[in-house]
Order: structure tokens, then C-alpha cells, then sequence
């Protein structure tokens, strides 16, 4: 199958490429700065998908089978500062695609985030309706509107959680985030009450590509991890996994000390039916997620001398892990 996988140069982007290759898919990865070394990609090119004339160029030229779309303006402070790219990556971006994907009889994955709730009910179900806190929930709840209208039934929309993983510069994901922090001799407050359901990148990345080669299913999904988990508790298992001394480096904290204005939900936990039975990739535990973990770079010196433990790195066809 030929897919194109937009945002190829992001975290779930590059996962979604090399879940592709793994599969025996030709992938096409655009991104919009310059890739980071993926074993076996043949094909890539450098776009601003915002450039809805050579976007349509490429699509057409290329007549995908699948489009898997990666790419958005992904955090709520990146968007608040700047809506009007926002508007461009998560709404009209998407937008165009689903028309794209239509014209071309392509299937569209397009991923949305569990931030279009506003975190009062939580174990929310993909028929659940959208009630986004702040602008970057907005402008993703708007692109899945997008995306099922133009898309129709070529199109399905995956509502997706908190990245968990290891990332190509070792900064993107909660685990290296957190390592960064810590090893800076940084104590980092995480909320007790606050609830997550962390996804591993590369078990996304593959119901992805699953859903490329799945024809019958479109509109909505949901897709995360086994198991919710307070941002705290999500901290404590990562700390304990790697044997560091988890009251050294994690306070606790709550919400209410953050104030009434406060705009972050409080739990998004998903319920992952209808899609958890239909497809092969299965659901991973938080357990599961912590054995695919490594040091970070720029972190190993740190570990070594708080652990006692040497960080030992795999070379595999040319990247240093």
C-alpha cells in the first residue's frame, strides 16, 4: 500500500513511518524540517503543509492509497501564541487532506488528542461530545469536524492520549521530559489528581497503520493505554522502573493549589471499544510501556551517578540507541 504520512519530522510521525516500513507499506514521509535518520525510508521530502497548492501537487501526483496525518500544532501554549498557525495546522490542514483523500479514494487516519473533553466525567466513549477547555482543544475538535465531513467514509479520526516512548532527540516524551528535569537537580510537582491514560508512540503508531489497511472502519475512535493514571502515579512507576529514589525527585501536588482559573481537565480517561476489539494490536499495560524505555541523551552521566547503574547504548543499522 502507498501511504503518506504528513508531520514524518514529529514523534508519532516518525514512529508512524517506521510502523509503516515494518508492515511492507511504500511510505511516502513529508515533513516540515528536515527528517531524522529512519532505517529503510526510501522516499521523503521536506513540505509546509500549509501550502495547500504543492500539498494538492503531491497528492495528486502521488495518488496514495492512505494518508496518515501527523502533523499539528501540538501543545496548548504553542497554540495560544500563535492561533493563527494553529487555525492552519488543526483545522484547515485537516480539512484539506479529508478532501484530498476523498478525491483520490484514500483513507485518511487523522489523530485528535482526549483534550477535546474537559475532564469533569472521565472513562469517556468516542460517541462522547467534545466540550474543549482551552484553544488548542478547540482548533482539535474542530479539525475532527473537518476531517468526518470532507473525509465521509474514507476518513477515521483517533482521539489519543498523553506520548509515551522514546523519541529520535530524546526530549519529546513524559519520561524524558521528566529525566531532564531531574538531572538539572529539579523536583517535579505532579498532580495526584489529575488522570492520564499514557499511550506508547510505537503501539499507536501500529493501530495507525492498522486502520490504513482496514477499509470498514471510520468515524471516531478512541485509542490509549491499558490503564488511567494520576500524573503522580505515572511519575512514581517511571522513577521506581529505572531505580531512582522517588521522594528525591516527585512531590506530590494537587490541583485546587493551581487556582480557579485553571484550564486543564482534570480526567480523560477513554474507554477504548468499539476499536480494542476489532483490531490485532492490543492494548498495552503502563508496565508493558516502561520496558520500551531508555536513558535519555544528555542524561546518562546523571543516571549512572545516581543509580550506580551503566548505560550501555544498541547500535542498530547505523542509529545509536
Amino acid at each position: 500500500m502507498r501511504i503518506i504520512v504528513t508531520g514524518a519530522s514529529g514523534f508519532a510521525g516518525r514512529e508512524v513511518v517506521m510502523a509503516a516500513l515494518r508492515r511492507g507499506h511504500d511510505v511516502l514521509a513529508i515533513g516540515g524540517t528536515q527528517l531524522p535518520l529512519i532505517p529503510d525510508l526510501k522516499r521523503a521530502e521536506c513540505l509546509d503543509c500549509t501550502d495547500e497548492v504543492k500539498l494538492q501537487t503531491l497528492l495528486l501526483e502521488e495518488f496514495p492509497q492512505a494518508v496518515i496525518n501527523c502533523a499539528a500544532l501540538s501543545t496548548v501554549e504553542a497554540c495560544e501564541q500563535n492561533p493563527s498557525l494553529a487555525k492552519k495546522l488543526n483545522i484547515d490542514l485537516p480539512r484539506q487532506l479529508a478532501q484530498l483523500a476523498f478525491h483520490v479514494g484514500a483513507k485518511l487516519i487523522h489523530f485528535s488528542t482526549d483534550m477535546v473533553f474537559d475532564g469533569q466525567k472521565g472513562r469517556y466513549e468516542h460517541t462522547d461530545f467534545p466540550r474543549p477547555l482551552n484553544h488548542y482543544a478547540e482548533t482539535k475538535a474542530e479539525g475532527e469536524k473537518e476531517v468526518l465531513q470532507y473525509g465521509r467514509e474514507h476518513a477515521a479520526v483517533i482521539r489519543t492520549a498523553l506520548l509515551n516512548g522514546n523519541s529520535f532527540a530524546g526530549t519529546r516524551s513524559l519520561h524524558e521530559r521528566l529525566f531532564h528535569e531531574w538531572s538539572k537537580g529539579r523536583k517535579t510537582n505532579l498532580f495526584t489528581d489529575e488522570i492520564r491514560q499514557p499511550v506508547s508512540v510505537s503501539n499507536l503508531a501500529d493501530v495507525a497503520v492498522e486502520l490504513c489497511e482496514r477499509p470498514n472502519l471510520s468515524g471516531v475512535y478512541h485509542w490509549a493505554g491499558a490503564e488511567p493514571l494520576s500524573r503522580y502515579s505515572i511519575g512514581l512507576k517511571i522513577a521506581e522502573h529505572f531505580g531512582l529514589n522517588t521522594p528525591k525527585f516527585i512531590q506530590p501536588f494537587e490541583r485546587s493549589e493551581m487556582g480557579k482559573h485553571e484550564i486543564r481537565p482534570k480526567d480523560l480517561s477513554m474507554l477504548l471499544h468499539p476499536l480494542a476489539g476489532k483490531l490485532r494490536t492490543p492494548a498495552q499495560s503502563f508496565t508493558e510501556q516502561l520496558s520500551e524505555l531508555r536513558i535519555p541523551r544528555g542524561c546518562e552521566d546523571w543516571f549512572e551517578q545516581e543509580t550506580g547503574q551503566k548505560v550501555v547504548r544498541l547500535l542498530q543499522k547505523g542509529i545509536d540507541f
